[in-house]
């Protein structure tokens, strides 16, 4: 029994530590001596390579969710709510020009930032020269998908037309304009008041409810007619951020492709007291949903909405 021990376990083992401890002699040797085996050769090769392109930073980092053409197919598509956003026939959310078309810096920002309340997760950890790149390929789909609706327009009208046409109409609908940039003084309380008196004027608690927590009986979907709810002002956290700044835009500029309107309709005083109320409804710590709970939400509300509907 002994020499079985010795024979299948003990002089096995002695080979290996003899041929590790040789790989390493060798290994040290080989540095030393500067060959091929160098880690200053290893490191020269690494820092030669090219860095990561756009398309290669979606597909390693974004096309889980969002698919390899950006078009809000990608095989984790079926277990999120919301659905991700498709790039080529969407419109984007969260913006911050007069014409609600989106600049590189806006998706920049939701980039970093992410989008709370969703999953699409915060990519901070991306050196700001890939967040860039990963921005202007969002972009280019953005324009991709408008430039295949155009042509596909222009062709149904059975007459000729230019690349110039073309690309004048491409431009039409993609190029954004100038970026608005609120200003704000100190916080006053009055303005809180003002804004909640506008709250109920502009008829936001048809959709946020009195308190701001959402109300449970309104049947919303977005521009693809997929389910959708009001924020609970209160309880969750805003999508695009819960500065003033961004609350700000939002009411003016609205959500394009969500029912949430704009209210270009008030002054830059309402706008601004209406900002404050908002922000002021916020309680911490903020609420975190899942996929399943979000769905489930937005499904109950719909089906509230359709109940109260048939007794009408």
């Amino acid at each position: 029994m002994l020499q079985n021990y010795l024979r299948y376990f003990v002089y096995p083992l002695g080979v290996v530590c003899l041929l590790a401890l040789g790989l390493f002699l060798s290994g040290k040797h080989s540095w030393a001596s500067g060959d091929a085996a160098s880690p200053t050769v290893k490191n020269s090769l690494a820092e030669s390579a090219p860095p990561k392109t756009g398309p290669e930073l979606f597909a390693s980092h974004c096309s889980a969710c969002h698919g390899l053409k950006g078009d809000g197919k990608g095989p984790a598509t079926r277990n999120l709510h919301p659905k991700p956003r498709d790039f080529r026939s969407g419109e984007f959310r969260l913006v911050s020009t007069r014409n609600r078309r989106a600049t590189r810096q806006d998706i920049e920002r939701v980039i970093q930032h992410g989008v709370p309340g969703t999953s699409m997760q915060s990519f901070d950890n991306l050196p700001a020269s890939q967040r860039t790149l990963l921005a202007r390929q969002v972009l280019a789909f953005w324009r991709a998908g408008a430039r295949a609706a155009a042509t596909a327009e222009l062709e149904s009208d059975q007459r000729e037309f230019s690349e110039q046409e073309l690309e004048q109409l491409v431009a039409q609908r993609t190029t954004p304009q100038e970026t608005i940039v609120p200003i704000f003084g100190d916080p006053d309380p009055r303005q809180v008041v003002a804004g909640g008196n506008l709250y109920f004027k502009q008829g936001c608690q048809a959709c946020h409810g009195d308190d701001g927590v959402g109300a449970q009986d309104v049947w919303l979907v977005d521009n693809k007619r997929r389910q959708t709810r009001p924020r609970d002002l209160v309880h969750e956290p805003l999508k695009g951020g819960s500065t003033m700044e961004s609350i700000y835009l939002r009411l003016l500029l609205g959500m394009p492709g969500t029912p949430h309107p704009s209210s270009a309709n008030l002054t830059d005083e309402q706008l601004i007291a209406l900002t404050h109320f908002c922000r002021s409804l916020a309680r911490e710590p903020t609420l975190v949903s899942t996929n399943y709970q979000r769905s489930l939400w937005s499904t109950c509300r719909q089906y509230l909405s359709a109940r109260e509907d048939a007794k009408k």
